[in-house]
């Protein structure tokens, strides 16, 4: 309807500038989604009618198509994990071990298995926790929700080998597996973990001296699942065991055997499942059911599938705007270093997109194939660097996930988000661009 490069510019910054207002306002990330690309669809070459009905339907199914599987595959296991209390009886058994100031340093130990396990869930598992132990240290509950944000854009988005979804997105794309680029990983890693670790010392320290404590109010603690009943806490082995079978698993797999990294998250979720139940045969049986076990695992991720599909269809119809192409070859035509180029693009994308994975994908599916085939340009390197960019600005104060965080640890914007903000802003920036740089030096 309007083709011109000028117009066609106006209403893609338009949409995309509404699709952040309206996420920040409160409306669900796939109406958002959808709304903005009904408004997109007025400047693409092949109509409205078609880029609604066929393209950004076409991008909602593909994406489904893609991850589904994965998604609830992942979302068993997390469910089984979570109400037999596994994942309750990892953190506790840590917990007689350690206490004072390195409980925020115990969360974010549990929050890291939780999240080397695949288990998207976990921040509901760690808060559990966050209370007591909290409480028991005398330290403000902002420091317990701080310690956790900062533990995802590290082990999910930095490590090499990880199970995490955001480390598997870019195998599909550029043909790489999890281990990609391992050493430029680790040294991503042991940067953002630097920075976490200071910082949190200096908010423990920062605490001490003011004589802030434990102030949350009882009413706002957050208790176990009681939905199925008295459930008994395993044993620390047998909670632990699916953890470390299902990293183990899929690692063999992807290396020895040589299974597609997505396949082989997919199976191994599959066996890890079964393992657990193994495991726990009177809480899946008695307590929980089998069929409303397996029922409910695969249900809870259906929102999260849409809802990410509905934004890669957005992302489809962007790429039908009549001045796609030419902003297109105008970004493919800057003489400045491609790994430059794609680490500051998908740090823009995820902002936009509120939200890392959706960023991500929004990304590979448009940039992923031509800047992998750049000359120069190593797409291990690469997997890395779209990875760790990707976990910037998707926390921004427009983050659904960000606003459930902070929903779950009973505190709110005003008392938590600046910390938050230096953990999940700024130093993935940091840490980040340091991929940036090892991969201009050394790939």
């Amino acid at each position: 309807m309007f083709t011109s490069v000028p117009v066609s510019t106006g209403i893609l910054v338009f949409s995309i500038v509404l699709f952040v207002v309206l996420c920040y306002r409160g409306l669900h990330t796939a109406t958002a989604a959808l709304l903005c690309s009904a408004i997109l669809a007025l400047g693409t070459k092949d109509g409205w009618v078609v880029s609604i009905t066929e393209t950004w339907t076409g991008g909602v199914g593909e994406f489904a198509k893609q991850y589904g599987l994965p998604f609830m595959s992942a979302g068993i296991f997390s469910f089984l994990m979570r109400e037999t209390r596994s994942g309750e009886a990892v953190g506790k058994t840590l917990t007689g071990a350690i206490g004072g100031d390195n409980s925020p340093f115990l969360l974010a130990g549990v929050a890291a298995i939780l999240q080397l396990a695949g288990i998207n869930t976990y921040i509901f598992v760690v808060a559990t926790m966050a209370f007591s132990l909290m409480k028991a240290a005398d330290l403000p509950i902002y420091i317990g929700y701080a310690a956790v944000v900062a533990v995802p854009p590290i082990v999910s988005f930095t490590l090499p080998g990880v199970t995490a979804l955001p480390n598997i997105l870019p195998t599909e794309f550029l043909g790489t597996t999890t281990w990609a680029a391992p050493g430029l990983s680790l040294a991503t890693a042991v940067v953002g973990i630097l920075l976490a670790y200071l910082y949190l010392r200096h908010l423990i320290k920062q605490a001490r001296k003011k004589g802030i404590g434990y102030t949350t109010d009882a009413a706002n603690e957050y208790g176990f699942n009681k939905e199925f009943g008295d459930v008994e806490t395993p044993a620390f082995w047998k909670a632990i065991l699916p953890i470390i079978f299902v990293i183990t698993i899929t690692t063999v797999f992807q290396l020895v055997l040589k299974i597609d990294a997505m396949k082989s998250l997919i199976i191994g979720m599959w066996l890890a499942a079964i393992f657990i139940i193994i495991l726990n045969p009177k809480t899946i049986f008695k307590n929980i059911g089998i069929w409303r076990a397996l029922s409910g695992g695969t249900t809870e991720m259906f929102p999260f599938i849409m809802m990410a599909g509905c934004v890669f269809g957005f992302g489809m119809v962007a790429q039908k705007s009549a001045c796609f192409d030419f902003w297109l070859d105008k970004i493919m035509s800057i003489n400045v270093n491609p790994y430059i180029t794609a680490w500051l693009s998908v740090c823009l994308i995820a902002g936009l997109c509120a939200d890392g994975i959706s960023g991500m994908v929004m990304w590979l599916g448009v940039f992923g194939g031509k800047f992998s085939a750049m000359p120069g340009v190593n797409p291990q390197a690469l997997h890395r660097i779209v990875v760790s960019a990707s976990t910037t600005f998707d926390s921004l104060p427009h983050s659904p996930m960000l606003a459930q965080g902070m929903a779950v640890f009973r505190t709110n914007y005003k008392e938590s988000y600046k910390y938050s903000f230096i953990l999940t802003v700024l130093f993935p920036l940091i840490f980040s661009f340091v991929a940036v740089i090892g991969a201009i030096i050394f790939y």
